[in-house]
C-alpha cells in the first residue's frame, strides 16, 4: 500500500480552510460560541494543520504501528469534521461554512484512505478502531469544551 495517500488529508484540509475562511467566524460564534476573531480562527487552523502534518509525516516516514494509527486518525478527524458541518447544516437549515468541501472532499478522501488501509491488512481492526476514536476525539473534545464554556451546549 502506498502511504502517500495520507497526503490527501492536509491538501483537503487546506482547501477546506479556504471555503471556511470568509464566513466561518460569525457562523461559529452563533452556533459554537467561538472563535471570536479571525485571528483565533487562523491560530486554531494552524494548530490543527500542524497536528495533521505531524501525524501524516510520522505515518509515512516512520511506519511503526503507532505512527500509522496516528496518521490514519488524521483521516478520521476530517471525516468527523464533515459530520459536524453536515449535522449543523441539516439541523439549522443554514449553510455551515465548510460544508461543501467537507462533503465533496473530506468524506470521499477519508473513505478512500480507510478503504485502502482496511484492504491492506497493515493495521489490525483494533488499530483502525483506535484511529477513529483518536480522530474523533481530536475534533470533538475541543469543540465540546468550547461549546460548554460558551454555553452553546
Amino acid at each position: 500500500m502506498d502511504l502517500n495517500i495520507l497526503w490527501f488529508v492536509p491538501v483537503a484540509y487546506f482547501i477546506h480552510i479556504l471555503e471556511e475562511s470568509p464566513r466561518f467566524v460569525p457562523w461559529a460564534k452563533k452556533y459554537l460560541g467561538a472563535p471570536d476573531t479571525f485571528g483565533q480562527f487562523v491560530l486554531g487552523n494552524v494548530i490543527f494543520m500542524v497536528y495533521v502534518l505531524i501525524s501524516v509525516s510520522l505515518a509515512i516516514f516512520y511506519t511503526s504501528e503507532w505512527a500509522l494509527v496516528l496518521g490514519l486518525a488524521a483521516a478520521a478527524w476530517i471525516f468527523s469534521n464533515f459530520l459536524l458541518h453536515a449535522a449543523y447544516t441539516l439541523y439549522t437549515g443554514e449553510y455551515s461554512p465548510g460544508v461543501v468541501t467537507a462533503s465533496a472532499i473530506y468524506a470521499p478522501v477519508s473513505a478512500y484512505i480507510y478503504y485502502n488501509f482496511w484492504g491492506s491488512g497493515i493495521l489490525s481492526t483494533l488499530d483502525i478502531i483506535l484511529s477513529i476514536v483518536i480522530g474523533f476525539a481530536v475534533m470533538y473534545v475541543p469543540t465540546f469544551i468550547q461549546m460548554k464554556r460558551n454555553e452553546k451546549l
